[in-house]
């Protein structure tokens, strides 16, 4: 059984769960079969711990808040982290306290090993932003990206990606679907996209497993996202025949595992900054 589809549930939703290490997660997607797992982990303040055991799988982390030290570097917001499995890395230490938007991989990935797996360590902020080799079906979103990892043998492609502000087409009132043969995962950091679920702000989370037919999707005032490709280093897009009508102001409507709490399709009301 694969991890399951989920487009998308409002990360503000989901409860907190308590650890036996003092820290606290949502979970927001878990393959029911192995370890692997896309979270979010708060650590309070003081909080430490030692280097992950040999048998906890490799760990992508993305500090969305606070700052913590690990493996003796000081990581803050927008820093960006890659831990291999059996590296013996993953000491941590916050004075202040921290959240982390984790992607835990399944124990024994061999792609994700010490070994054959790179440890990385980023300050994303100071990357440049690449604007090559978009499909032109999405050029009106005006995209750019910063790859942070690219897996071995092909495993996958994590990177950051954002959209200028006046991403709706001038003319179109209808756009293509799309659909990659690779899973495919998001977090929105800030700012927002229109989906034909609904309007996905910050802290919106989807899965996709492969070959979900998708969109379109397009944004008014811009956004900022962390994305994933399980299975492919290359997103490789497969446009529909059929155009769906822009989904500006569609209603919330999200797509949910069967047993999903209630509260995971609550809609979120946006809060102005004034």
């Amino acid at each position: 059984m694969a991890r399951p589809h989920i487009e998308f549930v409002h990360a503000q939703n989901v409860g907190w769960t308590p650890r036996a290490d003092g820290a606290e997660e949502k979970v927001l997607n878990a393959d029911p079969l192995s370890d692997e797992a896309t979270l979010i982990v708060r650590y309070p303040p003081g909080y430490s711990a030692p280097a992950s055991s040999p048998d906890h799988g490799a760990e992508e982390f993305f500090v969305l808040d606070g700052a913590i030290d690990i493996d003796g570097e000081k990581r803050r917001a927008h820093a960006y982290g890659f831990l291999p499995q059996g590296s013996g890395l993953g000491v941590r230490h916050t004075a202040q306290g921290a959240v982390l938007l984790v992607f835990r991989h399944a124990a024994g990935d061999p792609n994700a090993l010490d070994g054959t797996a790179q440890t990385i360590t980023l300050h994303t902020p100071a990357m440049p932003w690449d604007v090559s080799t978009y499909d032109p079906k999405l050029i009106h979103l005006r995209l750019a990206r910063k790859v942070l990892r690219l897996g071995p043998n092909n495993s996958g492609r994590t990177f950051l990606l954002t959209g200028m502000a006046h991403g709706v087409p001038a003319e179109a009132t209808t756009l293509p679907a799309e659909m990659h043969d690779h899973a495919e995962e998001m977090f929105m950091l800030q700012g927002a996209m229109w989906a034909p679920e609904g309007r996905m702000g910050a802290g919106a989370y989807f899965y996709r497993p492969p070959g979900i037919l998708h969109g379109p999707h397009v944004s008014e005032y811009g956004f900022l996202q962390i994305m994933r490709s399980p299975g492919a280093n290359a997103i490789v897009t497969h446009w529909s025949d059929v155009h769906r009508p822009l989904p500006i102001n569609a209603p919330y409507c999200p797509v949910l595992p069967h047993g999903t709490p209630p509260e995971w399709a609550w809609k979120l009301t946006p809060q102005t900054a004034w």
